[in-house]
């Protein structure tokens, strides 16, 4: 698609620096991820995923990342290089977007914005989004945590790579069963540091924790049983607690849907505080 001087296609193999260049860039508004991380990205084929690119006279200067879950589409990230912001890029990847979700039968679109992104905010409010939830980012220092204690949990460590989604398990935030299922072909081709728990009662999994311990534990994902969750939950928790310490964190940070309130406050308990809010807002395309 072409509008102007502006060209609107797939991203290729040869876009990754810049992609990741407007990413890091961008990070106040995004969530961080690394070069590997967007190169397995972009070459992974599949219909789940969609990375589109905005290009002015050969470069790169902005990109929108989905992911697509049956009738269901989740926007990841939505960027444009400082240099050419104001000029209406970002609605252009938009509109084209939103337009070939329509053509391939996708009823609406989620999205989530940091509470402290206001322009983003007010940029999808004024495109007809409208908001649908809340999820809170709670951290704590792990030298003030009380590590909860469950009996009867055994805990395995598993590099990324060595893990597969559980669909039966169900996440603690809405956004994982969108990106999930195309974050599972990603992987295979992902050379990242992320790794994983699972926690088993006798020979059942009841939970799954991803995570990348960096500079601090940054918690990705987390999936519990339906059969007492609670329980299962405090097992992860305490499992993610020792991994932290025995690599010599100091800080972890887990992401939960605020209507998650038993959840929310088994954490407060443990010594968390919310670190931030990002909004959930949806749209629900319309066909011609």
């Amino acid at each position: 698609m072409m509008s102007g001087d502006i060209v609107l296609r797939n991203a290729r193999s040869r876009d990754v620096n810049r992609i990741f260049e407007i990413h890091l860039n961008s990070l106040e508004e995004l969530d961080e991820e690394d070069y590997e991380w967007f190169k397995a990205l972009i070459n992974t084929r599949s219909k789940r995923k969609k990375v589109i690119v905005a290009e002015v006279e050969g470069k790169v200067v902005g990109f929108i990342i989905t992911y697509k879950h049956r009738h269901l589409t989740y926007i990841d990230s939505l960027a444009v290089d400082s240099e050419y912001r104001g000029l209406g890029i970002g609605s252009l990847l938009l509109d084209y977007l939103e337009e070939t979700l329509v053509r391939e039968g996708v009823e609406e679109v989620f999205l989530s914005v940091k509470d402290r992104n206001l322009a983003a905010l007010n940029f999808y409010l004024k495109r007809g989004y409208s908001f649908k939830g809340l999820v809170a980012l709670l951290r704590a220092n792990l030298r003030n945590l009380d590590k909860p204690i469950v009996d009867g949990y055994r805990v395995e460590r598993r590099s990324i790579n060595n893990v597969m989604k559980i669909i039966k398990l169900r996440p603690t935030t809405w956004w994982s069963t969108l990106t999930e299922p195309a974050d599972k072909m990603i992987y295979r081709g992902y050379n990242g540091g992320e790794e994983a728990i699972l926690v088993y009662r006798g020979r059942k999994l009841r939970g799954l924790a991803e995570y990348s311990p960096e500079d601090e534990m940054i918690v990705d994902y987390i999936a519990i049983s339906y059969y007492k969750p609670l329980e299962a939950f405090k097992a992860l928790l305490s499992g993610l607690i020792s991994v932290s310490l025995e690599k010599g964190l100091e800080y972890i940070t887990i992401p939960v849907d605020a209507s998650k309130e038993r959840i929310i406050e088994t954490l407060v308990k443990t010594g968390f505080t919310v670190k931030a809010i990002e909004y959930m807002l949806s749209k629900e395309l319309q066909r011609n």
